[in-house]
């Protein structure tokens, strides 16, 4: 499970587009994005395999009581924030999705937001 919630969160929602990929790591060429992409790999399997071995060692088999033992007394804060966080993105994707709904049929922006805001909320 830590495997998929790392994945989800740093691939998934940091280069699901493809849009990042060349921003971040292909304006120097494409020898230097892949180098750069390398490099990234590196750094983020290692941080992956000190928080692994940081659970291991404490025995931390759920995600509350690795988070609470990682941030101490401040666990709570980094979940209001994530949340906050989290609001804020499904909240640009849905006027994401109503400017192009609206471009796309000529409806208005509304009907392509209610749209995304249901589909987020059936899944």
């Amino acid at each position: 499970m830590p495997g998929f919630i790392f994945q989800s969160l740093i691939i998934g929602g940091g280069y699901g587009t493809g849009r990042e990929l060349v921003e971040f790591f292909l304006h120097e060429g494409p020898i230097s994005g892949l180098v750069n992409m390398g490099v990234a790999t590196i750094i983020w399997s290692v941080v992956l395999a000190i928080c692994f071995e940081f659970a291991r060692k404490r025995k931390y088999y759920d995600y509350r009581s690795f988070i609470s033992g990682l941030l101490g007394k401040w666990w709570f804060t980094y979940e209001i924030l994530y949340l906050i966080g989290l609001v804020l993105v499904v909240s640009v994707m849905g006027s994401a999705s109503g400017e192009i709904f609206n471009e796309m049929f000529d409806l208005p922006e509304i009907f392509g937001i209610i749209i995304m805001m249901t589909l987020v909320g059936i899944i």
